[in-house]
């Protein structure tokens, strides 16, 4: 029987979302995972279309109904001024339900991502950021996941166990428009970090299975 992977975001920039999707190709490479993308939708604001880069809205709203279903989640949204985003730490804290009425997402497995720099987010602090989900998981009980150590790491600016982290602006293109590609070194820790996170979630889906 399968289980089910939940790959959450934030943005309003593609690049983020190019990350968050190569997570969860990373996540599908496991066998039985289930895997579906998700966003958070601004608290305050809503979807305003002019405010996203192209396709940014096209995955379905994320709701702590969905997180509760899910065996793992990773979640990411960029850093502000050395801390996860408003609108991220918002529905982080909508989740508090699920901790009052009996630590419902208790073993869980849980990842986080983020991005850093870019006028008015500050810059640096990503392992701060990353640490701060980190916390989040183990108010409910979750099990956090980071980035597997490896060689590739020697070659990622931000890299970091904690989880993966986009560094810098976006480059452009000719004409000015944003490029969506990540680094080769950005790519495959992304990559391992999904992989990661859906083979402990798998491992203990396998073993309360085995145990029922």
């Amino acid at each position: 029987m399968g289980f089910k992977v939940a790959v959450i975001y934030f943005s309003r920039r593609g690049r983020l979302v190019t990350m968050a999707n190569v997570i969860a190709e990373g996540a599908r490479s496991v066998e039985g995972a289930e895997v579906t993308t998700y966003r958070v939708r601004d608290p305050v604001n809503g979807d305003v279309p002019d405010q996203y880069d192209e396709g940014v809205l096209d995955a379905p709203v994320i709701t702590p109904a969905t997180v509760q279903e899910a065996d793992c989640i990773i979640i990411g949204a960029p850093g502000r001024q050395g801390a996860i985003c408003a609108e991220c730490k918002y529905f982080l804290d909508s989740l508090a339900e699920h901790q009052t009425a009996g630590c419902l997402l208790k073993g869980k497995v849980a990842s986080a991502f983020t991005s850093v720099g870019g006028v008015g987010h500050g810059f640096g602090g990503h392992e701060a950021i990353l640490q701060s989900y980190h916390s989040t998981f183990f108010q409910h009980g979750m099990i956090p996941v980071g980035v597997p150590p490896s060689p590739v790491m020697e070659d990622a600016v931000l890299a970091s166990p904690f989880g993966v982290c986009l560094s810098g602006k976006a480059r452009t293109d000719q004409s000015g428009a944003r490029l969506r590609s990540l680094s080769e070194s950005e790519v495959k820790l992304a990559y391992s970090q999904g992989e990661w996170a859906a083979q402990v979630a798998k491992q203990l889906h396998d073993s309360g299975e085995t145990e029922s």
